[in-house]
């Protein structure tokens, strides 16, 4: 009877995948970077003090052979840097990618950038990147490859230190530092990519993302101890997490004290991957990426009478970019730093 009903679940979850959410048939979701500004009916006004300034940080997985296609890549390129993001991160990057993003990312000025392409021996979807407005401490920057440790991972993680200015470098674990009579601050930020919900071969079954689940548990699990080993915080995990809202992973960096922006502001309707069967015919669509905040981990930075704190204010997933472009859709966060009186 147990194993029936296991194979249940796996039938019903594999077969919501290709039918759109009811919701979604009804009422369209839209949104656009300007949405980010639009205050959000879930935030108290009374108990939201005035940050310090915010930033808006993009996640999205720009799909390694998408640089190789005129028409995909041109759409990628302008829902990135349309998106008016402070902090870009992305999964599935290669020297092709480099190449295009470097020649955009110098014209919008955001000199600070570090590429990781996979090796020979490597996994080609493996490539991963940050461009910030932002100064990046490149000297501790760390790729974390968990195959050491967790059988069956693939990819690697990127953990860096980016540092925010009070007073926002264009458009609209910690330590602090001042420059000219302003503070910065600098928050950790991780920008992952977790094992994809197929075997090895690339094959997929009914139970193929079940039993993936625990190699993606087990990978955020070492991400965390590896952070705290180095006396590192992670104020942001962003990326293809590769399940969705409810799986194990998440879930378990919900015991760990974060929140998920994607659970918080964007309608259970709305996925943030689709994959064509048969043409589009039939696509299957999942919530993979996610943006999650520690809103505690700002902590150290406590003084006598205040602390700073992390908060997401908003969070959408760009629309327009479903078809046509990479298989997986930007998600765009803002994040506000407060100052909160003890």
């Amino acid at each position: 009877m147990a194993t029936i009903w296991v194979l249940l679940r796996d039938i019903i979850a594999f077969s919501n995948q290709f039918f759109p959410h009811p919701i979604a048939l009804l009422r369209s979701y839209r949104f656009s970077p300007a949405d980010l500004a639009i205050e959000s009916p879930t935030k108290d006004k009374q108990s939201s003090p005035t940050p310090l300034t915010t930033i808006d940080v993009l996640s999205h997985n720009v799909n390694n052979e998408a640089a190789h296609n005129p028409t995909r890549r041109r759409r990628i390129l302008r829902a990135i840097f349309s998106s008016g993001a402070q902090i870009i991160l992305l999964q599935e990057t290669n020297p092709s990618w480099e190449e295009l993003l470097r020649e955009d990312a110098v014209a919008l000025e955001f000199v600070y950038t570090y590429f990781h392409h996979p090796g020979p021996s490597d996994r080609k979807a493996g490539g991963s990147a940050i461009l910030s407005l932002f100064p990046i401490d490149v000297d501790k920057i760390q790729m974390l490859d968990f195959s050491d440790k967790v059988s069956g991972s693939v990819f690697p993680s990127m953990l860096c230190d980016v540092s925010i200015p009070t007073k926002p470098a264009r458009r609209s674990s910690i330590t602090t530092t001042s420059t000219q009579g302003n503070i910065n601050i600098a928050i950790t930020i991780a920008n992952i990519h977790l094992r994809p919900p197929v075997n090895l071969d690339g094959s997929a079954w009914l139970d193929t993302a079940r039993k993936t689940e625990p190699i993606r548990i087990n990978e955020v699990k070492e991400l965390i101890r590896r952070s705290q080993e180095s006396k590192r915080t992670i104020d942001i995990i962003a990326g293809d997490f590769n399940e969705g809202d409810d799986s194990g992973a998440i879930r378990h960096l919900i015991q760990e004290g974060y929140s998920n922006a994607l659970s918080q502001y964007v309608p259970r309707s709305k996925e943030t991957h689709r994959w064509n069967y048969f043409g589009r015919v039939w696509q299957l669509r999942k919530r993979l990426d996610h943006i999650l905040w520690h809103s505690d981990a700002l902590s150290s930075t406590r003084g006598e009478d205040c602390r700073l704190k992390l908060d997401c204010v908003n969070c959408g997933v760009l629309s327009g970019y479903e078809n046509d472009a990479s298989d997986h859709q930007p998600v765009l966060s803002r994040f506000a730093i407060i100052k909160e009186i003890i």
